[in-house]
């Protein structure tokens, strides 16, 4: 399984840089990566700049407009969320104040700052 997830994960960022690089109205999908994981720290360039993608995955503990706190492998991490943050749950685009708790979600942050993008996703 182990030499089937890096050619997976090679993959999808060779997919993530070039849809970065060709596009500038948005922030990048978050990448997929196969397996059961909870925390992951990329390290990919964008535009020709080295930054560092830093994804979670977990239970919504707490949610508001400004954070959310997923519980990781029974570790809670709170990861804040701007107004430009987008947030994507059953194919809708909604905003921090309806995240509710007991929801799966997966974060994306470039670079340590807010979360640029947060999706909805099935129970680890």
């Amino acid at each position: 399984m182990r030499r089937l997830a890096v050619p997976l994960v090679a993959l999808s960022l060779l997919a993530f840089t070039g849809a970065a690089a060709g596009s500038r109205s948005g922030p990048p999908a978050i990448p997929t990566i196969p397996g059961n994981w909870s925390h992951a720290e990329i390290n990919v360039k964008i535009n020709r700049a080295p930054h560092t993608l830093i994804l979670d995955r977990g239970r919504i503990t707490q949610a508001s407009d400004g954070q959310v706190t997923l519980r990781e492998l029974g570790t809670a991490t709170t990861i804040p969320l701007s107004a430009d943050t987008i947030i994507v749950f059953r194919g809708v685009s909604i905003d921090g104040s309806q995240l509710r708790r007991g929801l799966y979600a997966e974060t994306m942050r470039i670079d340590g700052g807010a979360a640029v993008r947060v999706r909805e996703t099935l129970r680890p």
